[in-house]
């Protein structure tokens, strides 16, 4: 299984259990040693008028009672339908996922294939394939309508579509909960794998360009007492020494809280840096940051990177409660 970084995910929630609103992240990972960057971007909130599953899939089905995740996964390639079990052995889990993917089948109009049902951390995992999208850009638009409910969602949702255009573009669609419950949080996602060039020296990462917009600016829903739970994560990891150069716009200080910051406590020859709207809603452009150090190629395939990627995000990032840590594209 292959992290990518060490994002973490959070979606705030009052007390009370009441949703205070959206979450909007955008995570771009460099690796130097594979000369790959990995970017995606997500929005995922418990609120139902924002994001939500397609109409005619029941979640509160009580062969769900113990599944912490259900994710979709789809690119031009093949398409992927996911569960995720606590608390059930192989062939309860196996049965629980067959009871519900008609209803999947026929919202997501996908039809899928059982592939495998294997352990992974401690959760069963029940995985299904199906036919790619040929219009992975179309397909996606539809499922904005299937399970966006906002119309004026805007902020990170408005990467998705122009992120679907790159070689190798996964969109996908998932809910999360804890077991034993059926206080699912819903999450959209678009993300993409490319290959960068070598080299040593200076290394610009455009964060704008990577998700393939002119500015980025939050959700207006993503507003929490005035505050904005709008994000990007950046995670540039390698085998050699890897060091800060400068970023645009510059670090956050108390004159200026908007801004990018760096994340203690990293591993070593890792860099993760995490940029914050604060409480200014206004477009940021140009948003990039710059490191020193050497990039080295290798190939890997990009869809087995995508999969590894989502999986890697299912199964660590996302619960009810989530924790903060919070060429042209790559110069």
């Amino acid at each position: 299984m292959l992290v990518i970084s060490c994002n973490r995910v959070f979606i705030v929630k009052a007390s009370d259990g009441i949703d205070l609103g959206l979450t909007e992240t955008a995570s771009v990972s460099v690796n130097c040693t594979t000369a790959q960057v990995s970017t995606m971007s997500m929005v995922m909130s418990y609120n139902t008028s924002l994001v939500h599953s397609p109409s005619g899939v029941d979640m509160d089905r009580t062969e769900l009672m113990n599944a912490t995740g259900i994710s979709l996964i789809f690119s031009t390639v093949q398409s992927f339908l996911i569960y995720l079990f606590n608390n059930t052995n192989l062939a309860a889990a196996r049965s629980f996922a067959d009871a519900v993917k008609p209803s999947i089948e026929t919202a997501f109009d996908t039809s899928f294939t059982w592939s495998a049902t294997g352990l992974s951390d401690s959760q069963v995992n029940v995985t299904y394939t199906g036919s790619g999208k040929a219009n992975l850009t179309q397909y996606t638009e539809w499922l904005m309508l299937q399970c966006g409910g906002a119309p004026d969602l805007g902020g990170f949702s408005l990467t998705f579509l122009p992120m679907t255009h790159e070689p190798g573009a996964f969109s996908s669609v998932s809910a999360y909960k804890e077991v034993g419950g059926f206080d699912w949080a819903y999450s959209m996602m678009t993300g993409y794998v490319m290959s960068i060039p070598k080299g040593s020296g200076n290394h610009r990462i455009d964060i704008l360009d990577l998700l393939d917009v002119d500015s980025l600016a939050p959700s207006p829903y993503a507003n929490v007492e005035d505050t904005y739970t709008s994000n990007v994560m950046l995670t540039i990891s390698s085998n050699q020494t890897i060091t800060y150069v400068s970023s645009e716009p510059g670090l956050v200080s108390p004159e200026q809280p908007r801004g990018w910051m760096s994340i203690p406590f990293t591993p070593p020859n890792t860099l993760i840096y995490y940029f914050s709207f604060a409480d200014d809603p206004s477009p940021v452009s140009p948003l990039s940051l710059t490191f020193s150090g050497i990039v080295i190629p290798e190939f890997t395939t990009l869809l087995s990177v995508i999969l590894l990627i989502l999986t890697a995000v299912i199964v660590v990032v996302m619960r009810k409660r989530f924790l903060q840590m919070p060429n042209k594209k790559f110069q």
